[in-house]
């Protein structure tokens, strides 16, 4: 199934190969002159990063050779138009009407029928057409097409195409080039950007005034924009994207017709721009210093929304946080802290409850990390030896300071003074249990209440939230000597 597999996913793809093109995008250069008639009447046509030379190909057959290539299959309306449905009675009465016109040909021998049209429509070369095709790679010849090795942002490219045409300018120019994708889109269509001006570059030399220029482009939010550069330079300037294009490919195509360029214009001076780090405008004289840059750079005057600009602005006044306009007036969420009119009433005992247990916090003494470390060290320490004997591992001392962290958390203190939860989650139990059993320790004795004094807080099995409050309960028993 691999052999065939891309055949049966890509028609185009298959038809190519049958109609012997090297690629199939030359059915899109077919469709787009199906439609806007580029190629009649061109005799000199010029085909940029031309490899493999599918389009050159069509060039090739079509304006040399003189072949008529139809691309739309046959349509068959009626049955009779189907050759499993013709009758005898069909047969009959075609013979009798060639016969009257002349003709001996028989409807029961197709064949014959065919191979005479084919001699009748047979392609007559043409000498007059002159067909260039550039690229920096070399590709298999081709009837009348003359191979150019070079670089589209050189301009001795254009003069060498302007030489193999004697001095005379071409009637169309057509692109089909694209970089390697990366499958990053941002960078995809800058490169193709580039390509694109580069192309620009060398129809600006070559495209005689009413002349049409067909090229590749990836679409993107700039469309628009590239539309208006073209505009400056093409009457009429269309973006197409043939069926035989991929739909999942932003690639497209921009037909620019009746090539106009401005007066004064001089297309050598836009080579060294093509380098993008030059942007020295200056010495561009007359209308070229406006048409130049705006084909290179594009239109800045405007932000990019895709963009990342500094806090102050150059030019405007110094930057200074602004609040939204409306806020919602009824929103679905709301912190404790927020007493916007649109959060729900809370109970006024709570709320002063709340700020009395805050203050009251904020009044202890802060116990540095150091501190409190050499207090558990001391408290182990004095441990009677029978009870510590199975000390815990590494593993429980990192699961102590975890849950002594978690207790330590701000919106957990919030919590239990808000609601007045004495509650333990089931973590902290299980958790609790592992560990007197792996110290051997018993309910009921000091050392059992010291711990869960110091997992817990001050009572039995009340949740504590505040770190400083429970040094505070130990300080009191050490000094007692009840702890171990």
């Amino acid at each position: 199934m691999g052999k065939f597999s891309r055949d049966r996913r890509d028609i185009y793809y298959r038809k190519a190969k049958e109609q012997g093109w090297r690629a199939r995008s030359a059915f899109k250069l077919l469709q787009i002159d199906e439609k806007f008639k580029i190629l009649e009447g061109v005799t000199k046509a010029v085909d940029l990063c031309a490899a493999p030379g599918s389009w050159s190909q069509v060039l090739s057959r079509r304006l040399y050779l003189g072949e008529t290539i139809d691309i739309k299959p046959k349509l068959k309306l009626f049955y009779t138009d189907n050759e499993d449905y013709v009758t005898r009675r069909t047969v009959e009465v075609v013979e009798s009407k060639k016969s009257k016109d002349g003709s001996s040909t028989s409807a029961a021998d197709p064949e014959a029928g065919t191979s005479k049209m084919e001699e009748s429509s047979s392609p007559k070369k043409n000498e007059n057409v002159k067909i260039v095709a550039v690229d920096l790679q070399p590709m298999a010849p081709l009837p009348g097409v003359i191979q150019l090795q070079g670089d589209i942002t050189e301009y001795k490219t254009a003069e060498a195409i302007i030489n193999h045409f004697a001095g005379d300018h071409a009637d169309l120019v057509v692109c089909d080039g694209a970089p390697d994708v990366t499958g990053l889109h941002c960078i995809d269509i800058y490169i193709q950007a580039q390509l694109l001006l580069g192309a620009l570059h060398i129809t600006c030399n070559v495209l005689k005034p009413g002349g049409t220029f067909v090229a590749k482009i990836f679409r993107a939010k700039d469309c628009d924009l590239l539309t208006n550069q073209l505009l400056m330079l093409f009457e009429d300037v269309v973006t197409v994207k043939p069926t035989s294009s991929r739909n999942s490919s932003i690639e497209a195509f921009v037909v620019c017709r009746k090539y106009k360029p401005p007066q004064d214009f001089d297309p050598k001076l836009i080579t060294p721009f093509l380098d993008v780090t030059n942007k020295d405008f200056t010495s561009l004289p007359g209308v070229n210093r406006v048409i130049i840059p705006f084909l290179v750079c594009g239109d800045i005057s405007a932000y990019d929304s895709d963009t990342t600009y500094p806090l102050q602005l150059e030019g405007e006044t110094p930057y200074r946080y602004h609040s939204p306009v409306q806020p919602p007036i009824a929103p679905p969420y709301y912190s404790i802290e927020d007493s916007s009119e649109g959060s729900p009433k809370k109970d006024s005992s709570k709320k002063q409850k709340l700020e009395e247990q805050e203050d009251e916090f904020e009044e202890q003494p802060q116990i540095a990390p150091e501190q409190f470390s050499s207090i558990a060290e001391q408290e182990f320490n004095s441990a009677p030896e029978q009870e510590l004997k199975n000390a815990p591992d590494s593993n429980y001392e990192d699961l102590l300071q975890k849950v002594t962290k978690m207790r330590e958390r701000k919106s957990e203190r919030r919590f239990v003074a808000e609601f007045g939860s004495i509650d333990t989650d089931e973590e902290s139990l299980a958790f609790i249990d592992s560990l007197m059993e792996r110290l051997s320790i018993k309910q009921g004795t000091p050392t059992y209440e010291t711990l869960i004094t110091r997992l817990l807080g001050a009572g039995s099995f009340q949740t504590c939230t505040c770190l400083l409050k429970l040094e505070k309960v130990v300080d009191e028993e050490m000094e007692r000597g009840e702890a171990y």
